[in-house]
């Protein structure tokens, strides 16, 4: 299989898993009760509203519906409200689509810090048939925009730097300010997406000065593309809200931009270091390493959904991440070899992880098994250069390979299959009664 051929199939399950009843349940799923009411506010009512997170990633949410006609009469008040003749495919449309993205774009990573094209395969089809991460694509809720602006970000990163011309370059290097500031703009946990492109920009101007204006050059265009892209966002957020709302009640609007911006920023970030609501489905960042407290969906018609991920990807990557990282701490104690091929090698996810995932435990707020996603991303991507470069991948190609890698690959199909009734939402006779009741004894 060529790399196009690995591409292409990658985006062909993407479709398929996400587009299959994409309708179903044709009921408010979780988050769809909080973020329906920011659509509706910015495809049709205008009325303000106020949320933690800044608003791109619900602006995006809205194209899709008003690409299906959604008129903004619907009230989103509970989890299990019939949708009855909303727009339901357009109301889930751009998650679906920024999912199918994910798969791809995760191998398109692997591949530019060098993973063989199996280890970037085998690393896409984990994104594509991850429950989680297909659950949460699948649903009117931006975490699926968040993991694939964070990534889209760095992928333009590394393209740019093997761009066959100044002007290509430069052409990415837009594209990645402008991802970043997505990413930041969907949630500022995305801000790991320009903490890592500046940290890599720093490694390039230490390890070559002689290219230091270049540098320069790219710092300057990817943040003006990411404040571009960012204010660009606000500055839509206030035009299409400019009736009273449930915003009122937590800051003034004044009009003016700056000092509307400010107040909001303070306003938000007072609201996220002060919450003290608690949630039966809550969980601690530890608890995400093997999915502890995974939370309860939507149920109905003899049937539930949950948020697991696929225990293959998932389990499989936390404990190698573990035991490298700790075998690395304490001493080589086997003879594979550790040091990832290719550049910028094994150090970049496992930053990527870091940054990510530690600035949670300093978050007070009630958190949830989703905010593990992109941590998910760069412990999945850490494990397989580590598999890679310790000379697992014994082969270019997808065949030839040791019969451990058909074995995984194999596993995460059965995982996917064994998780999906509580993925997609439908009864699978007693399994899928059985199957939430043994979620819930991890608790």
């Amino acid at each position: 299989m060529s790399a196009r051929a690995a591409f292409v199939s990658l985006v062909a399950i993407g479709v398929l898993t996400h587009f299959i009843g994409l309708t179903s349940p044709k009921e408010v799923v979780f988050d769809e009760v909080h973020w329906g009411k920011s659509v509706s506010a910015y495809c049709c009512t205008g009325q303000r509203v106020f949320d933690v997170h800044p608003p791109h990633g619900k602006l995006l949410l809205t194209l899709g519906a008003v690409a299906g006609g959604y008129d903004g009469t619907f009230d989103f008040d509970h989890i299990g409200e019939p949708y009855t003749t909303q727009p339901v495919f357009f109301l889930r449309l751009v998650p679906a689509l920024v999912g199918v993205l994910i798969a791809p774009l995760f191998f398109l990573f692997l591949r530019y810090l060098g993973a063989s094209l199996p280890a970037a395969f085998l690393g896409g089809l984990m994104m594509a048939l991850d429950n989680a991460m297909l659950l949460e694509t699948r649903i009117l809720v931006f975490d699926g925009v968040l993991v694939a602006a964070i990534l889209g970000s760095l992928v333009a990163l590394f393209a740019s730097e093997q761009a066959a011309s100044v002007m290509k370059a430069r052409m990415w290097y837009v594209a990645t300010g402008a991802l970043a500031g997505m990413s930041v703009g969907t949630k500022f946990t995305g801000l790991v997406s320009p903490a890592l492109i500046l940290l890599f920009i720093g490694t390039r101007i230490v390890a070559r000065r002689q290219d230091l204006r270049r540098r320069l050059v790219q710092t300057g265009i990817v943040l003006a593309s990411a404040a571009v892209v960012y204010l660009g966002g606000w500055a839509i957020h206030f035009a299409r809200t400019p009736n009273p709302g449930p915003a009122d009640a937590f800051h003034p609007t004044t009009g003016r931009f700056f000092h509307d911006l400010w107040v909001v920023h303070r306003t938000m970030l007072s609201a996220n270091f002060n919450m003290t609501l608690t949630h039966p489905d809550a969980s601690t960042p530890l608890s995400w390493l093997f999915m502890r407290i995974a939370p309860f969906y939507w149920t109905g018609h003899g049937a539930s959904i949950y948020l697991v991920g696929n225990p293959v990807v998932w389990w499989g990557s936390s404990v190698l991440l573990i035991v490298v990282v700790a075998n690395a701490l304490l001493m080589r104690v086997t003879r594979l070899r550790v040091d990832a091929p290719g550049h910028p090698t094994l150090w970049f996810p496992l930053v990527g992880f870091v940054i990510s995932f530690v600035p949670f435990f300093g978050i007070t707020r009630v958190l949830f098994l989703y905010h593990y996603l992109t941590p998910l991303v760069f412990a999945v991507a850490f494990g397989l250069l580590w598999l890679d470069g310790a000379g697992w991948i014994v082969a270019p190609g997808l065949g030839g390979q040791r019969r451990s890698y058909y074995a995984v690959i194999l596993l995460v199909v059965v995982g996917f299959l064994l998780v999906s009734p509580l993925t997609y939402g439908f009864s699978a006779g007693q399994y899928d009664e059985w199957l939430a009741a043994f979620v819930r004894s991890w608790r």
